[in-house]
């Protein structure tokens, strides 16, 4: 007695089962499973006579004629392929990636762009609330050559409200026009000013209100704009507003 669970065995083809089930019949009335048809084709494989004692080659060539003389030829050409191995699904495979690729670019540029917009109303949004100035201030600074130095500094107090006219020494550049861009630390772009011109005395003069900028460290890159060529960095100081 088989043990519980077992998988019955298929049964083995021979002569007597492909007669009592009608194996043949149903394979032409395509009826039968595609294991069984396989099964059922390597059987015929190695019995061709019990195909001879059928006579299927001669039904078979009898039915084709019946097919012409009633007007009806078969049609013996190969079956068209299916429709995604056909050139025109590739072709639009093709184009739905390229699609893809390119909406993908335009969704990350526009994400891009709404991250700075985020982190410009941010600063915009730390940094005070101005207040009309009271006193007026001169003060110098001659910013480091080099970035990360941190030796060039600039004290601000926050809580009075001075108009500062601040005088960046940049004697030691040749050229005349600079860009300055202001970064408050762990925040992001507070500023930028293009276009400032120094004067005769080689000094960049920038005035600001010291209510509009709230408390924290500013890093200040200066960087040359020549008549040709690419921006040039020339100085860098610190403004720490408390």
């Amino acid at each position: 007695m088989p043990a519980a669970g077992a998988v019955a065995a298929a049964p083995r083809l021979d002569r007597k089962f492909v007669e009592e089930h009608q194996l043949v019949e149903r394979y032409l009335d395509d009826k039968l499973p595609f294991k069984a048809k396989l099964d059922l084709e390597s059987w015929c494989r190695a019995n061709p006579a019990f195909l001879d004692e059928l006579r299927l080659a001669e039904h078979a060539t009898a039915g084709l004629r019946l097919l012409e003389a009633c007007g009806r030829p078969p049609d013996l050409r190969e079956p068209p392929p299916p429709w995604w191995r056909t050139v025109y699904f590739t072709v639009g495979l093709v184009l739905a990636c390229v699609a893809l690729a390119f909406a993908g670019v335009a969704l990350y540029a526009q994400n891009v762009a709404l991250r700075s917009d985020t982190n410009r109303e941010h600063a915009l949004a730390t940094r005070g609330t101005l207040t009309a100035a009271t006193t007026h201030r001169a003060m110098r600074v001659a910013p480091d050559h080099v970035a990360g130095l941190g030796g060039a500094l600039v004290h601000i107090d926050h809580g009075a409200p001075d108009l500062i006219e601040l005088a960046i020494d940049m004697g030691y550049s040749r050229e005349y026009r600079f860009r300055l861009f202001v970064d408050k630390r762990e925040q992001g772009r507070a500023l930028v000013l293009d276009s400032q011109l120094k004067d005769s005395n080689g000094d960049l003069k920038i005035a600001f209100n010291s209510s509009g900028m709230s408390a924290g460290a500013y890093d200040v890159r200066i960087e040359a704009e020549p008549t040709r060529g690419d921006p040039i960095p020339e100085g860098w100081f610190v403004l720490d507003v408390r």
